[in-house]
């Protein structure tokens, strides 16, 4: 069973009975709802709403179909909305020699083939399966046999991504079957390795401009995940490479920049403060720390006004973000709140050198945390009813990591 609001009014369907669905995530999702079983529509076939990326003009709609319209000059074009889990279709026209592909969870910044990964769609008809021609999963998994059509024609791939486990359909052929996402993968050459396993859990849907014409249509999808990401949500790393984050400050030891879309913090102790305050709030990001990781995300905190203490404990809630404490590990509130049941009860679920996704929700005095979907804190915290997000560094070479740090406030 599951809630719907459809015109102001919450009704209750049981799903696979085709009266009606739609993706919710304890905030109402602004999507077209769908009367096929879940099935929602992420083109419209009228415009780009819904999708960002590329230089201006570098994707256009023509006849119902989204275009590269200027060849080489559009990189990515990605959905608005990060998908962990979900079933989705779309319809492929390839010209001659065509290079393109579908990126899946990748991240707004840095190349989605890679902070995801990319199902290849490349001009191989007749070729055998590698993991570059079409169908593979771009320098990790190939597929069990090559399935694309000639040139000059269109294609379809279904793809369903389940938490570790990947199908892929390619004109109806089964190309990938219950694939597991693995220590499989390498970025450019075998010896730089990057296992699918280590990349992020959930991310953007993107279309790749390879510098050939090609043509998308009937991309639709069925949101599967345990908590549908809401419509409205802000992203709050930005900035120039190599350069201090825009909107946050920090008056401690620890340098932070932005590296390719990524706001990493290393050398020091010390908290990164956002400018913005904040009361009910709705936050997701993708975190990673190595093998010396330490770190946390404090919310409704404020900067210590004692200079002689770097912690502002006493100033905020810490979201622990620690693979190695038995007891104040990643998903936890620091010596505050625990998980009481579930797959976080007896530790962390995460590790090193790896991404994760973090989500925390705050509604008055209730707040509640998930990792990678799975619930871990349910608690009530009454203390502090507002503040900023605080991002916590730490020293002996500790280095932090997060991507798509986005915000939905609730106020």
């Amino acid at each position: 069973m599951r809630r719907v609001l459809m015109g102001g009014m919450l009704c209750v369907v049981a799903m696979g009975t085709g009266a009606c669905a739609v993706n919710r995530a304890d905030v109402d999702v602004d999507v077209n709802v769908s009367v096929n079983d879940g099935w929602v529509d992420l083109f419209n076939g009228e415009d780009l709403t819904g999708w960002t990326g590329g230089m201006e003009g570098a994707w256009i709609v023509e006849g119902g179909e989204i275009v590269t319209a200027k060849p080489g000059q559009g990189w990515w074009l990605r959905t608005d909305r990060m998908f962990r889990d979900f079933e989705l279709e779309l319809d492929f026209w390839m010209p001659e020699g065509g290079n393109s592909g579908l990126g899946l969870r990748g991240s707004s910044g840095g190349d989605p083939a890679f902070t995801g990964f990319e199902v290849q769609m490349l001009d191989t008809h007749g070729e055998a399966p590698g993991l570059r021609n079409c169908g593979a999963v771009y320098e990790a998994i190939a597929p069990s046999e090559m399935a694309i059509n000639k040139p000059d024609s269109w294609n379809t791939y279904r793809v369903k991504l389940v938490g570790d486990t990947l199908d892929v359909w390619l004109n109806g052929v089964h190309i990938h079957d219950s694939q597991q996402l693995d220590g499989r993968g390498y970025y450019r050459e075998p010896v730089n390795t990057l296992p699918l396993n280590t990349r992020a859990t959930t991310g953007y849907i993107a279309l790749q401009d390879h510098g050939h014409a090609f043509r998308f249509r009937n991309i639709r999808i069925k949101d599967l995940s345990p908590d549908p990401e809401p419509r409205g949500m802000v992203n709050l790393i930005r900035g120039e490479d190599d350069q201090a984050p825009e909107g946050w400050f920090s008056e401690d030891a620890a340098v932070w920049t932005v590296v390719d879309g990524s706001l990493i913090g290393r050398d020091g102790p010390g908290h990164l403060f956002t400018e913005t305050e904040y009361t009910d709030f709705e936050m997701r990001t993708l975190v990673k720390v190595n093998t010396r990781g330490n770190s946390g995300i404090y919310y409704h905190a404020q900067p210590n006004p004692d200079p002689n203490n770097p912690w502002p404990a006493g100033y905020g809630y810490e979201v622990q973000v620690d693979q190695h404490d038995p007891k104040n590990y990643t998903g936890c509130i620091y010596n505050t709140a625990w998980p009481e049941s579930g797959p976080g009860k007896d530790g962390p679920i995460t590790r090193d050198n790896a991404w994760f996704d973090y989500r925390v929700r705050c509604e008055g005095d209730r707040v509640r945390t998930w990792i990678n979907g799975v619930l871990f804190v349910d608690a009530e915290l009454g203390e502090f009813s507002s503040g900023r997000f605080a991002l916590q560094g730490h020293h002996n070479g500790n280095v932090i990591e997060f991507k798509d740090f986005r915000v939905l406030s609730l106020d």
